[in-house]
C-alpha cells in the first residue's frame, strides 16, 4: 500500500491525482490510496492520527498551510513532498532544510506542467521505493510492500505465529521472530517482554508499579520484571 495525501483545492487536486493514478499503474504494483483534504483543520485532523504516508502533495497558498507545513514536516520526514505555490509566496517558506520539498508545481496548475513534474516525481521516487527509503522499516505481505518510518513506531509485538508493528493508527503483520528483530534495530528500541520490543523514544511514561510503559492515546505495553532495570536506566538517562 502506498498512500498520496493532498492538501489542495479540488480541481488542482483532481488534476494531479490523475497524474499520480497513471503513473502509479505503469511504475508500480502496489495499492495506491489517494486522500485529498480542502482545509488545513481537514489535513491536521487526519494528520494527527499519524498515518503512514509514502507522498505529500502541500498547496502552501491555502490559509494556514504554510505553518502546518513545519508541523507535518516534524513527523513525516521521509515522505516525498510535492510543494504546490505562487508567486505570492515567497521561496523561502518552503524552501529549507527542515521542509525540504523534493518537488515544486507552480499555479495556475496546468495538465501540461503537471505531468513533467509528476513524471520527475516518479522517476525519482521509484528508484527510492525499490532502493529502500532510508530510516524506515520494510515490511513484505500479500499485497506488496509497507515502508514503515522508524520514527512512527511505537512497538513490536509478536503474537499468532506473526510479528506485528503497532504505529498510533496502524498494525501491520510479517512473518519473523523478536530476536531477529533485536539485531536489526536501531538505538532506543529495546525488548521488554517476551512479546515486545518498544520503541522507548515513544513512551510517554514508566509505570514502574504496574510494569508497564505507556504510550500515547492511552495504549499500554507490559513490562516483565527481568528488563525493569534496563528500562529504568534508559528512561532516567534519555
Amino acid at each position: 500500500m502506498i498512500t498520496f495525501m493532498a492538501l489542495s483545492a479540488g480541481a488542482d487536486f483532481d488534476m494531479i491525482q490523475v497524474a499520480v493514478r497513471k503513473r502509479a499503474a505503469l511504475y508500480t504494483e502496489e495499492k495506491w490510496d489517494c486522500l485529498c483534504f480542502c482545509t488545513v483543520t481537514e489535513a491536521e485532523r487526519f494528520l494527527e492520527k499519524e498515518p503512514v504516508l509514502e507522498l505529500i502533495s502541500w498547496d502552501v497558498t491555502l490559509s494556514g498551510a504554510q505553518e502546518a507545513l513545519e508541523r507535518l514536516r516534524k513527523v513525516h520526514q521521509e515522505a516525498f513532498l510535492l510543494i504546490v505555490a505562487d508567486t505570492t509566496v515567497k521561496p523561502t517558506v518552503y524552501l529549507k532544510p527542515r521542509i525540504a520539498p523534493g518537488a515544486l508545481l507552480l499555479k495556475p496548475v496546468e495538465k501540461a506542467n503537471t505531468e513533467e513534474v509528476m513524471q520527475d516525481i516518479f522517476d525519482v521516487f521509484i528508484q527510492r521505493w525499490e532502493e529502500g527509503i532510508s530510516d524506515t522499516f520494510l515490511v513484505e505481505t500479500r499485497e506488496g510492500k509497507q515502508y514503515i518510518p522508524i520514527g512512527q513506531i511505537d512497538y513490536f509485538e509478536a503474537k499468532e505465529k506473526k510479528i506485528f508493528i503497532r504505529t498510533k493508527s496502524s498494525e501491520y503483520g510479517f512473518y519473523g521472530t523478536l530476536e531477529m528483530l533485536q539485531e536489526k534495530l536501531p538505538d532506543g528500541f529495546l525488548r521488554c517482554h517476551r512479546s515486545y520490543i518498544v520503541n522507548m523514544k515513544r513512551v510517554k511514561a514508566l509505570l514502574s508499579k504496574q510494569n508497564l510503559l505507556q504510550m500515547a492515546d492511552s495504549v499500554v505495553v507490559p513490562f516483565s520484571r527481568s528488563y525493569k532495570k534496563i528500562l529504568k536506566e534508559y528512561w532516567s538517562n534519555g
